[in-house]
């Protein structure tokens, strides 16, 4: 089980500002974020340039994904737009049935529909196909959990979440659980 560093609020001090993934020396800080209902916390995260580019690297199959979500999203302004514009226009200037022009504007609109959720699927798929490199860097810290008071800090590295520990000692005192390897403060 991966170590679990409790913290005080939201800012922390990384040992030494080393990377926490590679231990090299940092040129980067990374927000990260994580969302509990209303509530949002962030934790800035120290990241060699290495890891920095690692951790926005795509994969080609992540990239193709993200194409067709942006081509999906396109499409579905594209026909919004031609729905506002043929719902603007008066039903005479058309010369037009109105049966036939709404017609036209139900099927926009479930051109609309299809477009959208394809869009919705293929930004959620994008995520699943991220490099290994990349899913390794992204997993070296995260934010596990959090209220009002405190930040816990899941570490992929039990050695570096030791030393983050020993750095953040001004926050309280610190015990170790045997049992699941986490680091807990003491207020």
């Amino acid at each position: 089980m991966a170590p679990i560093v409790e913290i005080e609020g939201d800012s922390a001090l990384f040992p030494g500002d080393a990377c926490v993934h590679c231990l090299s020396p940092t040129t980067h800080r990374v927000q990260l974020l994580k969302v509990k209902r209303s509530a949002v916390r962030r934790v800035s995260v120290p990241l060699c340039e290495r890891c920095a580019a690692a951790r926005e690297a795509k994969s080609l199959l992540q990239m193709r994904f993200e194409r067709a979500a942006a081509a999906a999203s396109f499409f579905v302004a594209w026909a919004i737009g031609v729905w506002v514009y043929l719902a603007a226009l008066s039903w005479d200037a058309m010369h037009v049935e109105k049966g036939a022009l709404w017609s036209a504007l139900l099927g926009l609109l479930a051109v609309e529909c299809v477009f959208g959720v394809l869009y919705l699927i293929a930004r959620r798929w994008s995520s699943h196909y991220r490099s290994d490199e990349t899913k390794a860097v992204l997993a070296s810290v995260r934010i596990r959990n959090f209220d009002w008071e405190t930040t816990s800090l899941e570490f992929a590295d039990p050695a570096y979440a030791e030393r983050f520990a020993l750095a953040n000692q001004g926050y309280g005192t610190a015990s170790t659980s045997k049992e699941t390897g986490a680091v807990h403060w003491d207020s």
